[in-house]
């Protein structure tokens, strides 16, 4: 009886990953947007510098055991920031590897744990008036992120840490802006 329960699970197991990998996305887009009131080249540093976006990073927030590096150049192409944490923090490390001053910062993101995938994300600046539409996206092509989104909304999870990332940056902006016309 116990081994047709176990054969039972296996199968099922069997099943729901197949139905897993032959029905998940080639990719995975996540994006999010906000409008901050401030010019595009009073956001841009807070992308084109990995510890100046530790000031806004909601993935590494609240860890206690977080340990952070920081290699390269301190700011543009080839800036990194490496990072080693709790279970829900995990380790890895964030290269930038592409910039258009003041419009687009792209970053490779190497995590080793919990998985070992290769992601690419992008800060978008794009002038609204005096105002940015700042976009933060990450495109998630790894198999076990596409295997996991069949059975949960990882839009709903990654977004959410993206949209506490982007009020903590509209804040800092536009609140450096406020103090710095006030001088």
């Amino acid at each position: 009886m116990v081994i047709k329960i176990l054969i039972g699970f296996v199968v099922l197991v069997a099943i729901i990953a197949i139905y897993a990998y032959t029905t998940a996305p080639d990719s995975l887009s996540i994006s999010r947007s906000i409008l901050i009131q401030v010019p595009a080249e009073k956001i841009f540093p807070y992308v084109n510098n990995p510890r100046r976006m530790q000031e806004w990073n909601p993935f590494t927030e609240g860890d206690p055991t977080l340990k952070m590096t920081y290699t390269g150049p301190d700011e543009g192409v080839g800036a990194a920031s490496a990072w080693e944490g709790n279970s829900n923090t995990g380790m890895g490390q964030a290269t930038i590897v592409e910039v258009e001053p003041n419009k687009r910062v792209s970053v490779r993101l190497d995590f080793k744990k919990p998985f070992d995938v290769t992601n690419f994300g992008e800060y978008r600046l794009e002038p609204k008036g005096s105002a940015t539409e700042f976009t933060w996206s990450i495109v998630e092509t790894a198999m076990i992120p596409r295997l996991i989104s069949r059975f949960i909304n990882l839009d709903k999870v990654i977004g959410g840490h993206f949209e506490r990332g982007l009020a903590k940056l509209k804040s800092l902006a536009e609140s450096k802006n406020r103090s710095q016309l006030s001088l």
